[in-house]
């Protein structure tokens, strides 16, 4: 038996040109308001839960920098027991566990700490965060009045 090759045949450009400029299907949606409305709704749903994670964000970042303020001033307070309060305690036979090196560590820490405090702080959030919740809350109520138009 004898192999038969197989045979291409040439496929016309013009008929799939024709059918890319036009859709080849149509759906049909039998209430758009209902639909539209629900949508918008989660549309909406959205958005709020966009605005609360913004909010928990911002209390996160709030929680970091109060922690780290918290920590600096408790190596504030720790070199100042070892520092300066060292003097009026009792003279003990053991030797101090703190080395020259650390002492000098923790001066340079006090003195960093009290430059940052005499600056100002940034108590509020900042502006781009006002910005995107701004932003979220006109889109939110645009929605909204949408919802409204449609029921």
């Amino acid at each position: 038996m004898a192999k038969r090759k197989a045979s291409k045949k040439s496929v016309s450009r013009r008929a799939s040109s024709r059918d890319d400029k036009s859709p080849g299907y149509m759906v049909q949606i039998p209430e758009p308001a209902l639909v539209r409305r629900d949508v918008l709704e989660s549309l909406r749903e959205v958005i709020i839960f966009m605005q609360s994670y913004e909010k928990f964000r911002h209390v996160q970042e709030e929680k970091v920098r109060l922690f780290s303020e918290l920590k600096v001033e408790l190596k504030v307070l720790n070199s100042l027991l070892t520092g300066k309060l060292k003097f009026y305690f009792p003279q003990g036979k053991l030797r101090a566990i703190t080395g020259e090196a650390e002492d000098k560590y923790e001066d340079h820490e006090e003195a960093t700490y009290m430059k940052s405090k005499s600056a100002p702080e940034a108590g509020g959030p900042s502006p781009a965060v006002h910005h995107e919740l701004d932003e979220l809350e006109s889109q939110l109520k645009d929605i909204e009045s949408q919802l409204q138009s449609i029921q």
